[in-house]
């Protein structure tokens, strides 16, 4: 019995199969963290979607900002990026239960050592406040009309956390950190989104979330995604996963209980 997390997906179905093959994966008894942007980029989002769904059982995944993306657009709230490659999934006859598993997925997924999310934890938020505003999105995706509470959720705004903000601006700001994240302001902590790239060139002002000084509430090793120029990165607080399967470079695993990395060379 095995348990692996698993980067960025987006669509690459055939590095998926190559992975799983190398690992072992074995679905009656390993199971998968994935951290999330299950879909889009690359080609194959149906297949791994449908992967995923088959083997639900054995797979703990978290919504992504692409995934997000995907429920937007099957409710047709937001218009086609120029770039996307989720029609697959859009004309799949059997949509409707794809879309209904990503709705059940939440934003972020804790066990007794970890907690997985797509982008990260914002360090400076109460970590129980946060899964209490983790669960109403739960609550709001998982209700009847959760396509209104879709059509407010996107922007940047707010891109700091307050006590005072109304619920819904909460929610969305914890969707915001949680599958977008990853500078915030050296002096206010508030959310920056623009710079994208590596370390060594950060902009003066800004540092990653996971370089500053966590709540003390936050006690768990963080498994994350979404930032394919920071790449594979692991210390005593977090885990990075993302290693630009879908830009042509590596789809990383690792192994929760030996710290095993496995990868396999991408081939788009």
């Amino acid at each position: 019995m095995a348990r692996y997390a698993i980067g960025d997906i987006q669509g690459c179905y055939d590095a998926l199969e190559r992975l799983l093959s190398k690992i072992g994966f074995n679905p009656g008894i390993d199971t998968l963290y994935l951290v999330g942007d299950l879909v889009n980029r690359g080609t194959q989002s149906l297949k791994v979607l449908q992967w995923v769904y088959k083997h639900q059982d054995s797979v703990v995944t978290v919504l992504g900002n692409h995934d997000i993306y995907l429920l937007e657009r099957y409710n047709k709230l937001l218009p086609p990026d120029d770039d996307e490659t989720i029609q697959d999934v859009l004309t799949y006859p059997n949509v409707g239960k794809l879309i209904d598993y990503l709705r059940h997925c939440p934003i972020l997924f804790q066990d007794e050592e970890y907690i997985l999310v797509h982008a990260g934890i914002y360090p400076k938020m109460n970590f129980n406040q946060l899964v209490k505003v983790s669960e109403a999105i739960s609550d709001h995706l998982l209700a009847d009309d959760y396509t209104n509470f879709l059509s407010k959720i996107y922007g940047n705004n707010p891109n700091f956390w307050s006590d005072e903000h109304s619920l819904i601006e909460q929610m969305k700001f914890v969707i915001n950190a949680s599958t977008r994240m990853r500078y915030i302001g050296v002096n206010d902590f508030s959310l920056h989104y623009r710079y994208k790239g590596e370390l060594a060139n950060q902009p003066q002002g800004l540092i990653p979330w996971f370089k500053t000084k966590f709540d003390q509430s936050i006690k768990k090793k963080i498994l994350f995604g979404h930032w394919a120029a920071l790449g594979f990165y692991h210390n005593n607080k977090v885990v990075s996963l993302d290693t630009g399967c879908v830009w042509g470079r590596l789809l990383t695993a690792f192994n929760l209980e030996t710290y095993e990395i496995v990868q396999i060379q991408s081939i788009v």
